[in-house]
């Protein structure tokens, strides 16, 4: 597995604690290849990356506060937007280091961990990745981590597929797994395909 492109920040017992004390987040909602997407970055990093359809923006807004409810944020859609660009630019994505900060579980940060040593076009099935994790029956719990995963793209679990090969669920959609897939392999054509229905469906 590749070197990955993003480093992993794990919040500490205090600052999970904490609540978001002393914290402000730099948030707001951008655009991306595959929908609407919410943001947020705190000094530590982007702790936030999450798709919603043009209906859900209150309860995705919801579900960042109530990771961090304590936590001040600044709203600004424009710098939201900005760091949107830098981060689905595909030309970047071998050049930018990006870190997240995030809150889990010690099973929840093993699996990400690995997870984020998963190259884009290259998936692996629950299987493989609970296996890597140290966790080989664990494929269900494993599962269950990456519906926890508080920053989609990423953290790509996106690229983790059932062991026929079929993509299988998906947080934030199937249809927008199966794009996000399509779109990192460069299969334009599936791309396009797979978001044409994922609009239709909305």
């Amino acid at each position: 597995m590749n070197e990955p492109a993003v480093i992993l920040a794990a919040a500490t017992a205090g600052e999970i604690q904490a609540r978001g004390a002393a914290m402000t987040l730099d948030a707001g909602v951008a655009a991306s290849p595959f929908g609407a997407c919410l943001l947020a970055r705190s000094a530590l990093g982007i702790c936030h990356l999450a798709f919603f359809e043009p209906l859900e923006r209150d309860p995705a807004i919801a579900a960042m506060r109530a990771a961090w409810p304590l936590a001040d944020v600044l709203w600004d859609d424009d710098r939201a937007g900005r760091l949107a660009a830098r981060i689905f630019d595909p030309s970047r994505h071998s050049a930018v280091r990006w870190q997240v900060f995030v809150r889990g579980t010690p099973f929840q940060l093993r699996v990400w961990h690995e997870l984020l040593r998963v190259p884009p076009g290259a998936p692996v099935s629950y299987g493989q990745l609970a296996a890597a994790a140290g966790m080989p029956r664990a494929a269900r719990a494993t599962g269950t981590a990456l519906g926890h995963n508080p920053v989609a793209f990423l953290i790509p679990c996106h690229r983790v597929i059932r062991a026929s090969g079929a993509s299988g669920a998906y947080r934030w959609g199937a249809g927008r797994k199966r794009a996000i897939l399509a779109w990192e392999s460069g299969q334009t054509r599936e791309y396009h395909t797979h978001w044409r229905a994922l609009d239709e469906s909305a």
